[in-house]
């Protein structure tokens, strides 16, 4: 890949291998800690590179920009991106499409998915 350039590939190649090292972490641990199996995280970047503004959400966070507004000296979020858990319903949906044999991959616990 060419260094010093950002594009949403790289951005995309980057959660993978993150997801990858973590998939391996736990497999390595399954012996001893399989309750890291259960863990849930979040992954969230913006990366400003040649005046564009990458973002990227996996999970709960939502990337939120401040706006100075006017010479009032009050700031306006505007929202760039939204949650991404398995309370949505699509989501719920591309989980099972990506696991088909995990009947597990979306449970609803205590009324939270």
């Amino acid at each position: 890949e060419t260094q010093g350039v950002v594009t949403s590939e790289t951005i995309q190649r980057a959660f993978c291998l993150t997801e990858e090292g973590f998939t391996n972490f736990v497999s390595e641990l399954w012996s001893t800690r399989p309750q890291m199996a259960t863990v849930g995280s979040c992954c969230l970047v913006g990366v400003i590179c040649q005046q564009t503004l990458f973002v990227a959400n996996l999970g709960d966070s939502r990337v939120m920009l401040g706006k100075k507004v006017g010479n009032t000296g009050g700031i306006a979020a505007i929202q760039l991106s939204t949650e991404h858990n398995a309370n949505l319903e699509a989501i719920r949906h591309e989980l099972e499409d990506l696991h088909p044999n995990d009947s597990q991959i979306a449970v609803l616990k205590r009324g939270v998915w």
